[in-house]
């Protein structure tokens, strides 16, 4: 394609977004609703990715056992964890180690300094990796069956709930993008459709003159995707100044809440986002324009 051509589709382009004010404002507006539907739905979904993997490595899955438990119990009970499917990784935690971790965490050596030894009430525990934290209830099932565990520490119920959350977004989310992407793209058709209109004698004077079909439809194409980069464009770069202050309120607000959850930072969120807005945007664009052109541009 010449340089020539493609200044001349850019140019007509641009001039058909200002011939068609309203539409086009309409059909931005549209697409940037979609867009920022696809922005809420995968920033609530990539923190609650985010909470079930820090879940998973904050809390796991940890087994105590009993009191009195023998070298032969540990080991037996070791190598039945091992068997256990989607078990990853075993990690035995003697109690002296046990009870090091626990004066470290919570800064209580002073306080805990007479535990140590036959006065440690702490038992012999493992720490148990799982493949996924969706997994996580068959462990426990299968955890169970084996003889020797005293206490079984998990985060089921919250696991439970945040998958329930996480396939609720994914589906609501998916539902709602596919039905505002329909509207957007029919609002599109309408903007290209009075472009198609207004332009249609000059239309009919470069088709007698030898223009080519696609020579007609590039123009069109390229208001679409202009229409579909500004419509991406906005409400990303909006979405993501309000992302990092909300988090930033909620991080001031309930300070405990850093102990527990760490945010995803906006630049992780929207360095894969920006591109695939702004690609989602151009593509509603673009078929908004072809439906269009198919439907009711006659070359």
């Amino acid at each position: 394609m010449k340089l020539r051509s493609i200044k001349y589709f850019l140019k007509e382009g641009i001039t058909g977004l200002f011939k068609n004010r309203l539409m086009t404002i309409a059909s931005i507006a549209a697409v940037a609703f979609c867009v920022f539907m696809i922005t809420l739905t995968y920033s609530v979904m990539a923190n609650l990715n985010g909470m079930l993997g820090q879940l998973e490595e904050d809390i796991g899955v940890v087994v105590f056992l009993e009191k009195d438990a023998h070298a032969e119990d540990i080991q037996r009970i070791n190598d039945d964890l091992k068997k256990v499917p989607h078990v990853t990784e075993v990690s035995y935690i003697p109690p002296d180690e046990a009870l090091t971790g626990l004066s470290e965490k919570w800064e209580a050596g002073g306080i805990l300094e007479g535990f140590t030894g036959d006065n440690n009430p702490l038992s012999s525990s493992f720490e148990i990796d799982i493949d996924d934290i969706t997994n996580q209830g068959e462990v426990i099932e299968a955890l169970g069956n084996i003889k020797g565990i005293r206490k079984i520490r998990h985060a089921a119920t919250e696991t439970e709930l945040l998958t329930k959350l996480s396939s609720g977004v994914k589906i609501g989310g998916a539902c709602l993008l596919l039905l505002i992407a329909i509207i957007a793209i029919v609002t599109i058709v309408n903007t290209i459709k009075v472009s198609i209109y207004i332009r249609r004698d000059e239309i009919g004077i470069m088709k007698l003159i030898g223009a080519t079909d696609w020579f007609v439809r590039w123009p069109f194409l390229v208001e679409g995707a202009i229409i579909g980069i500004i419509g991406a464009a906005i409400p990303t770069a909006v979405c993501w100044l309000i992302y990092e202050r909300v988090v930033m309120a909620i991080n001031d607000a309930i300070p405990v809440i850093k102990n527990v959850f760490t945010f995803c930072s906006g630049i992780e969120i929207f360095s894969i986002l920006l591109p695939v807005a702004i690609g989602a945007g151009v593509l509603l664009g673009v078929v908004g324009s072809m439906m269009s052109l198919r439907k009711h541009l006659k070359v």
